[in-house]
């Protein structure tokens, strides 16, 4: 049995606590020079698009915010699609959209979400030109023709 002494005080060896701040701290660099490794660069926008700025816009926004789930082209493959629990991701190039086609039903979607879904509401993450440069892509990524009304601030 070892006895302590009154100037022995419980705690972390400084040596020990270095290393393990170190170790955090490359841990954390490889974690980052993973993500940036591993990114795949978006493809340039359709022609359909390219000389639309707010269309381009929307187009950014989606691939950042929506393609994780949706995929690059909407059909509800995105890559962890697969993994989420619960009803499907939705398949935006569908025929009919269940949570409606018009342009506040779409809105609606894509700022509150959808309750029971993986849907999630991007209206605080989103500014409001973000919000509907993005909903007017969404009407592009499912062969639809853009509302007017979305261009309009």
């Amino acid at each position: 049995m070892t006895e302590t002494t009154e100037n022995d005080e419980p705690g972390i060896h400084p040596v020990v606590a270095r290393r393990v701040a170190f170790g955090m701290v490359g841990l954390l660099l490889m974690g980052l020079a993973a993500i940036f490794a591993l990114r795949k660069s978006a493809s340039p926008p359709p022609v359909e698009i390219a000389s639309d700025p707010f269309l381009v816009q929307g187009r950014e926004v989606f691939l950042g915010r929506c393609a994780s789930c949706h995929g690059e082209k909407g059909k509800g493959d995105g890559p962890i699609a697969k993994g989420l629990k619960g009803k499907p991701v939705g398949d935006l190039t569908a025929g009919r959209w269940k949570h409606g086609d018009r342009l506040e039903q779409v809105r609606e979607v894509i700022a509150l979400g959808v309750p029971d879904t993986n849907m999630s509401a991007w209206g605080r993450a989103l500014g409001d030109e973000d919000l509907r440069a993005v909903t007017a892509y969404v009407y592009v990524v499912a062969g639809r023709e853009v509302p007017a009304q979305l261009r309009k601030p």
